[in-house]
């Protein structure tokens, strides 16, 4: 059985560094909403995605409970 435990947001910035914290978020949060948004227009789409704005840039624009935005470009399927 697997278990997740909840770590203090405190703690786990603090050992692995904001920066690699802020990077999973963000990539949890651009892969969820392309997601979302794929299934909820019914698209046909390669696992393939480019994200328009630098890892940096993201980054700098990331404010947590904040408005987040990114531009990422599909490859539609036939």
């Amino acid at each position: 059985m697997f278990c997740v435990q909840q770590i203090p947001k405190d703690i786990l910035l603090e050992v692995l560094g904001p920066s690699k914290v802020f990077k999973e978020v963000i990539k949890k949060i651009i892969n969820s909403t392309v997601a979302e948004y794929v299934e909820k227009e019914s698209l046909i789409v390669s696992k393939d995605l480019r994200v328009e704005q630098s890892f940096e840039d993201l980054e700098t624009t990331f404010v947590e409970g904040e408005k987040f935005s990114f531009d990422v470009v599909l490859e539609l399927k036939n």
